[in-house]
């Protein structure tokens, strides 16, 4: 990734470095996340006096505070005796293992791909009680043409969305004013080349990088699927040569919010708690370029502690439940119109006008099979071409731009340059030596072998980072040819 320094008052993030603690004890060394007391638990320093819950989730301490205490006032809690919840947040890719060890009573955030993936893989119980059905029956089956509900290939329901998203992204109308630049309204507006016009010291745009970020690599789909194969990733690299990668979507969020970007890559909620905390931003949904998702709920097939999941789910998709998403603290939108009509919800209803047009958003026909079928493959690629040759891609991009901004190339030949750097590389397949472009086809061919051999996936980065890193020298090279 490329370090942009700017001597034009611009702060710069340092992104925190998340270090996974390892313990030495007996000889047996265990990562201290998945054995339940590492920084990624949240819970009181002592053993609860009753009993406790447990929740995998994605969810930050902030939805954390606001559900917790409420939960467990709640009847249910009181008559179960429930005093606590331990909180786990690790990434996606340490699932699988906490669920597998049974110690998991819910699993909460993070987007649908996570959980279909769960489900694919056999690790959700069916939500077939007498009492999830009642709560399945408050949930509606699609909001804006997407699905609330997932059932497997045997119709059984496995998880619910228990709130509802769109995406999109954040403005900073005070930087986008001191650098006179124009507020965007889609996707493609994020690839014009006035967004690299100051290059290479400032940044305009922030995204997160795609494997530490389910809400932004959702962006990325969008807009691979939205704009077609190609040209959605001709676009993000477009828009990744004017941006910094961040590590997160916290930190991508915060770049536009400190004002050190003027656009961040969004997901609703993010935007909405911004725009609440600071007037000059703008959080908006690119026209007829987004999705509403449903960010789901489920039970793990082996949780403890069926019983008091349930109740759990039960409190979350309440009126009640769900007008805590409407907590100024959180700003998101409940999947339960309900939720408005509850007292907690006094002060929100600004985000009741929200809440009417994200269920009426007219976004694109979006594939979640095919987000399921590629997505090790596409985050991986994302961070090989992007994030791993992120110097080449900015100094090929600042070349282009300011050739055409200064008027050495034409329009039509920018057009054709840039669509050079950003098409998906080639490289020869480690399995087959055969060359074998980075197509929709080839991401479902190899995804699983992505997710469970590590060594052909770094493999296949390094190929990808190298290959991508060749190319944008090449167009580099090329528009230099033509200055001289």
């Amino acid at each position: 990734m490329s370090e942009f320094e700017s001597g034009r008052n611009t702060r710069t993030i340092l992104l925190a470095v998340v270090v996974i603690v390892v313990v030495v004890a007996g000889g047996i060394i265990g990562f201290l996340f998945l054995g339940g007391q590492g920084p990624t638990d949240t819970t009181t320093d002592t053993e609860p006096s009753g009993d406790r819950i447990t929740i995998l989730t994605r969810h930050d301490v902030a939805i954390h505070n606001v559900f917790e205490p409420l939960f467990l006032e709640s009847d249910f809690a009181q008559d179960n005796g429930i005093t606590d919840i331990l909180w786990k947040t690790p990434s996606a890719e340490f699932w699988d293992d906490l669920i597998d060890r049974g110690e998991i009573d819910v699993a909460w955030g993070g987007g649908p791909t996570i959980f279909d993936q769960l489900m694919r893989d056999e690790r959700l119980a069916t939500l077939d009680s007498e009492l999830m059905q009642e709560v399945a029956g408050r949930v509606p089956d699609q909001i804006a043409g997407a699905n609330m509900k997932r059932n497997d290939t045997s119709g059984d329901l496995k998880w619910m969305a228990a709130a509802i998203s769109t995406f999109g992204f954040t403005v900073n109308h005070q930087f986008l004013d001191e650098y006179e630049l124009p507020t965007p309204n889609k996707w493609t507006d994020l690839a014009d080349a006035t967004y690299g016009s100051l290059l290479p010291t400032i940044p305009t745009i922030a995204m997160g990088n795609a494997p530490d970020t389910t809400s932004n690599t959702r962006i990325y789909e969008i807009i691979t699927q939205g704009l077609g194969w190609d040209t959605g990733w001709q676009t993000m690299a477009r828009m990744a040569g004017s941006a910094n990668i961040y590590s997160g979507s916290v930190e991508t969020q915060a770049a536009s919010e400190n004002g050190d970007v003027g656009v961040s890559m969004s997901i609703d909620f993010y935007g909405y708690l911004t725009q609440y905390r600071n007037p000059d931003c703008e959080y908006i949904i690119p026209e007829g370029q987004t999705i509403v998702n449903g960010d789901p709920i489920a039970i793990p097939h082996n949780a403890p502690n069926h019983e008091y999941a349930e109740g759990f789910l039960d409190f979350v998709l309440s009126c009640e439940g769900q007008a805590l998403w409407l907590d100024p603290s959180i700003r998101r939108m409940p999947i339960l119109e309900c939720a408005f009509w509850e007292p907690a919800a006094e002060d929100a209803q600004d985000l009741y006008a929200v809440y009417n047009q994200t269920v009426d958003t007219v976004g694109i026909d979006f594939n979640d099979t095919l987000s399921l079928q590629i997505n090790a493959a596409f985050t991986r690629y994302f961070e090989a071409v992007f994030t791993q040759a992120h110097t080449e891609l900015v100094d090929t991009w600042n070349l282009l731009v300011t050739s055409y901004l200064d008027g050495d190339i034409s329009e039509s030949q920018f057009e054709s340059f840039a669509a050079m750097m950003g098409t998906p590389v080639t490289i020869v397949d480690p399995n087959t030596s055969e060359d074998e472009k980075f197509t929709a086809e080839y991401a479902v061919e190899i995804n699983e072998q992505m997710i469970y051999d590590s060594d052909f996936a770094s493999t296949m980065q390094s190929l990808w980072t190298a290959a991508a890193k060749a190319q944008y020298q090449d167009v580099y090279n090329q528009v230099s040819a033509l200055l001289m």
